[in-house]
């Protein structure tokens, strides 16, 4: 229902079939205590089986976009549409099997609730739960406002301090072995492998084992910078530079490793002294300015299922970079099919340069809808 009508539409026609269903419910129960069961049946079973109708060709599907495909379960919509499933699935087997209950004889007696009655009635509460959570639903998806996040740095800012702190915290090693605190150099380690992989790289994490998972970086990674700078180059040197600093910053995070998985000082003032020096070496290539892709170049992070700065004004001729931060899967859509990111995971960048001025306006596919439902952002290009 959801390719023909379009997510927020069937929403809204789940959301007033879900109330009248309630309404029903309650009003079948009114007749079993005025005793009239033949209408009682009636209703009840009409009602289960429209709800089923739902079930199959709109909830279900809703939840798969969002839930399966968009590899989401935290958050809270993602939270109230787990809960929603579960208990909806246990209310709609309820019903089915009190309607075999009452109007056949295909149950074994062996598996026939004797007081069906009260099992009716916690039912029916049941029910009433669940269309509760469907508004939450609702309300978290289509009405109300954006999830705070904070606002992207601007992202010639960012990638600049992102080299920057790779040169404070390879010093940062290096003193800290001269004053021989072998803890220390591993926390500093820690810092370094954290700072070039980011959140989607293999190692990240509380390397150093203190409890604490420290990353003075944005929780991109230096090396997702350097796959977004490369995918809006159109030189081969700029490639190249990247691929040379790639190979170095790559090199730093397995001498970081080693230097982790140390047990005695002395065993890590070698790899300390050759990561100060490549350090040197990606600074003196000018990695900042690399990073941040050059000045035509803006980023726009994928965070707490928004896109952050959600609205973004630049010049004709600027490519944006969209970099997905966190585990959950997302798409960069937009309403006029102009660009799509496909299916974006943790660490995956996408780029689309803007020749043309105007109002862009863009969607998650998992998590929002074209129209400003949802999961949403605007490009505005001027001349």
């Amino acid at each position: 229902m959801q390719a023909l009508l379009g997510t927020r539409l069937s929403a809204d026609i789940n959301l007033t079939a879900q109330i009248l269903i309630l309404f029903g419910l309650w009003a079948g129960f009114y007749f079993a205590r005025r005793r009239n069961i033949p209408r009682h049946q009636t209703i009840q079973t009409a009602m289960v089986l429209v709800n089923l109708f739902f079930i199959a060709f709109v909830m279900s599907t809703s939840f798969y976009n969002f839930v399966i495909l968009g590899g989401t379960s935290a958050g809270t919509t993602a939270s109230l549409m787990i809960t929603h499933g579960i208990l909806g699935l246990i209310a709609e087997g309820t019903g089915i099997y009190l309607i075999l209950r009452m109007r056949t004889q295909i149950i074994p007696p062996r598996f026939r609730v004797g007081n069906y009655k009260r099992l009716m009635r916690m039912t029916l509460g049941l029910w009433t739960i669940i269309v509760v959570l469907g508004f939450g639903i609702y309300y978290y998806r289509y009405i109300g406002p954006p999830q705070s996040v904070p606002v992207a740095a601007e992202s010639i800012a960012q990638a600049q301090q992102a080299g920057v702190d790779l040169l404070i915290h390879a010093a940062e090693l290096s003193d800290s072995t001269e004053r021989g605190n072998l803890q220390t150099v591993r926390r500093h380690a820690e810092h370094l492998v954290n700072l070039i992989e980011g959140e989607s790289g293999a190692n990240y994490g509380d390397l150093d084992g203190d409890g604490f998972l420290e990353d003075p970086g944005d929780g991109i990674g230096l090396l997702t910078y350097l796959q977004s700078a490369v995918s809006v180059s159109l030189d081969d040197t700029t490639e190249s530079l990247a691929a040379e600093i790639s190979d170095l910053l790559e090199t730093i995070d397995e001498l970081a490793l080693g230097v982790l998985a140390a047990n005695e000082l002395n065993s890590v003032r070698e790899p300390v002294k050759e990561v100060d020096r490549l350090t040197q070496r990606v600074n003196g290539e000018d990695v900042a300015q690399l990073l941040a892709g050059g000045p035509d170049t803006v980023i726009v992070l994928v965070d707490n299922f928004a896109f952050s700065p959600r609205v973004v004004t630049v010049q004709k001729g600027t490519t944006v970079v969209w970099i997905n931060k966190e585990t959950p899967k997302h798409t960069v859509t937009s309403d006029d099919n102009l660009f799509n990111s496909e299916t974006m995971s943790v660490g995956v960048n996408f780029s689309f340069t803007f020749d043309e001025t105007g109002t862009f306006a863009y969607y998650c596919k998992f998590h929002g809808d074209a129209g400003g439902v949802g999961m949403v952002g605007q490009i505005i290009v001027e001349q």
